[in-house]
């Protein structure tokens, strides 16, 4: 698939979306080609995070091919959404965390699947919105979801109902982002430094954290004390959290190994 590629680096890799002239826009074939890709990813022990890079200078991801979309009959229409749905609820829930390292626009179908990444960082250049309404669609990769879920009910329908845009510091307020870098060179540096950091931490704590998070929105603290318990529970039996203990106690870097 053109444009699209995994760099597997020492424990970490790069998802890239790479077609400029196209913005890096998403098509029904390109989604499903990342599909494949994640799988591969999620199958790699040796993978202990994933970042995903627009490349080109203007784009993340531009949303969906909108050439695309005209032709479409309700059942492709319908299927498009389904392979949406698959991939970036899969990006949500890997073992792994994943970065969304943004350039330049982040619009539509680029937002969604920044949205379900752990943690997004971006350059100045930034700027961020589901616009579908100016084309009388809908977010339908789950972007009515995650959007207010990210910053909130008002400032989400202020960008859905209104299709309007947001640039990167509007995006740090909102805590839609947690960095703003001045350029695309450096973005792509700290992204591949935060990889490294992420990838370096306890496996097996990584991903029950990551499962708690995701399954504590909309509870209350009361609804998840003995989840937690549990889950604390299990974490102390593991070889990491001992070693992670150790480590501190004698002041020298862990070695995790997953287990």
């Amino acid at each position: 698939m053109e444009g699209i590629r995994l760099e597997k680096k020492e424990n970490y890799a790069v998802l890239w979306v790479d077609n400029p002239k196209t913005r890096n826009a998403l098509s029904v074939p390109i989604v499903e080609h990342m599909d494949v890709l994640v799988d591969e990813v999620a199958a790699d022990k040796r993978i202990h995070c994933l970042v995903i890079m627009g490349g080109g200078e203007k784009s993340f991801i531009a949303g969906a091919d909108i050439s695309g979309l005209v032709e479409m009959t309700p059942e492709e229409a319908g299927y498009s959404i389904e392979v949406g749905h698959k991939l970036f609820s899969k990006i949500e829930t890997l073992d792994i965390p994943v970065v969304a390292a943004v350039n330049g626009y982040c619009l539509g179908g680029g937002l969604e699947i920044a949205m379900s990444c752990d943690i997004r960082v971006c350059s100045a250049n930034a700027k961020f919105g589901l616009p579908e309404i100016n084309i009388g669609m809908i977010p339908g990769w789950g972007g009515t979801l995650r959007l207010p879920r990210l910053i909130g009910e008002s400032r989400a329908k202020n960008m859905m109902l209104r299709g309007k845009m947001i640039t990167s510091k509007e995006a740090f307020d909102y805590g839609l982002v947690a960095e703003v870098y001045e350029d695309i060179a450096e973005l792509r540096e700290k992204a591949e430094e935060l990889a490294k950091e992420l990838a370096s931490k306890a496996p097996v704590t990584m991903k029950i954290d990551k499962r708690l998070i995701y399954d504590a929105a909309n509870k209350q603290p009361t609804d998840i004390a003995q989840r937690d318990a549990l889950a604390l529970g299990f974490v102390h039996t593991t070889h990491d959290a001992k070693e992670g203990l150790t480590a501190f106690l004698e002041k020298r870097a862990p070695k995790y190994e997953g287990r």
